[in-house]
């Protein structure tokens, strides 16, 4: 499992690096056509904006770890390991019900918008949005798995800050 998802990982960080990549070259090409070639493209500015969107979303949701974000922790550090226990355990629990209980209607709205079309590219507009589906899927499996360890007998592993485990896990 834990090679899946590193694959899975390392694929995603490769898609939203090439997106990144075409969202440069596609800025890049859209003030050349607008300045120099004085024939503006219709289309880069929404593409580019699509691009930004899918890239943000797929990477916070597969690329980036708990660890990687910006926290005000102090009182997680003021906190004995018991207590970062229930911390984690009360953080990964809430925000994952409140997450798994808004994923249908977000999964009904992104659906909803099939009638809608972006205006240049004439994309369908669950299709540009169906990734915030995604990624608020992944989250909820991401929170149930960060619950399922903080509930678990190495749960100690989880509340640590020198553990190098914390370093190397996937999931979280």
């Amino acid at each position: 499992m834990t090679n899946i998802v590193q694959r899975l990982r390392s694929a995603v960080e490769w898609v939203a690096m090439a997106m990144l990549f075409a969202m440069f070259a596609i800025t890049l090409a859209g003030v050349v056509g607008r300045y120099a070639l004085n024939a503006p493209i219709a289309w880069a500015d929404e593409l580019g904006m699509i691009l930004l969107l899918w890239a943000v979303f797929l990477t916070d949701a597969f690329v980036t770890r708990d660890r990687d974000h910006i926290a005000f922790d102090m009182v997680w550090d003021c906190a004995p390991a018991a207590g970062r226990r229930w911390l984690l355990l009360f953080q990964a629990g809430v925000f994952g019900l409140l997450f798994a209980a808004a994923l249908p209607t977000v999964v009904d709205y992104v659906q909803f918008l099939w009638r809608e079309r972006t205006s240049a590219l004439e994309w369908r507009l669950d299709f540009v949005f169906s990734c915030f589906a995604v990624y608020l899927a992944v989250v909820v499996v991401r929170l149930a798995a960060k619950f399922a360890r903080a509930a678990g007998p190495r749960w100690r592993d989880e509340v640590s800050d020198t553990d190098p485990a914390q370093t190397a896990n996937i999931l979280g």
